[in-house]
């Protein structure tokens, strides 16, 4: 290797010379420099949506605290007489309520659908009471449901 270096005349010793330099800084470019300024990006990227997590489960948490105490101003009396009071709040009209054991079913004939979820809300985080199952079906109008089975209990 020597010897042909020394074969060769100044100039092309330059050219080798320069060139050798270009190969040696491509190579530690793509071997060192590249993957690290990858892996850099990719490090910060994850840091960043970690953060938005850590931000989001902490306003959430606040929010789950707040209306996990003011569920718990329950109220007290049957489940019937807390579905009557309620519903008669929103507008429901219920046509039928069957007690069984702990829980209540009730029917309702025709409700908007809007109506019935905010009513649904109430009963959950104001009056403790909790749905055990629904079945329900299409009004003859638009966003109006038929109520043929609500299933309520105490939490």
């Amino acid at each position: 290797m020597k010897q042909w270096w020394q074969e060769l005349n100044v100039r092309e010793q330059k050219s080798v010379a320069a060139m050798a330099t270009v190969i040696v800084i491509f190579v530690f470019y793509s071997i060192i420099w590249q993957p690290l300024n990858e892996n850099l990006a990719k490090s910060t990227k994850k840091l960043e949506r970690q953060q938005a997590l850590l931000t989001w489960v902490n306003n959430n948490t606040a929010l789950y605290q707040q209306v996990n105490t003011g569920g718990n101003t329950k109220s007290t009396g049957s489940i019937s007489s807390i579905v009557n009071r309620t519903a008669s709040n929103y507008q429901i009209n219920v046509t039928r309520m069957q007690p069984q054991g702990y829980e209540l079913q009730v029917w309702i004939d025709e409700v908007a659908f809007k109506d019935l979820l905010k009513w649904l809300d109430r009963l959950s985080l104001s009056e403790g009471l909790q749905v055990k199952g629904i079945d329900l079906t299409r009004g003859e109008q638009s966003g109006v449901v038929r109520v043929r089975r609500l299933q309520l209990g105490k939490n």
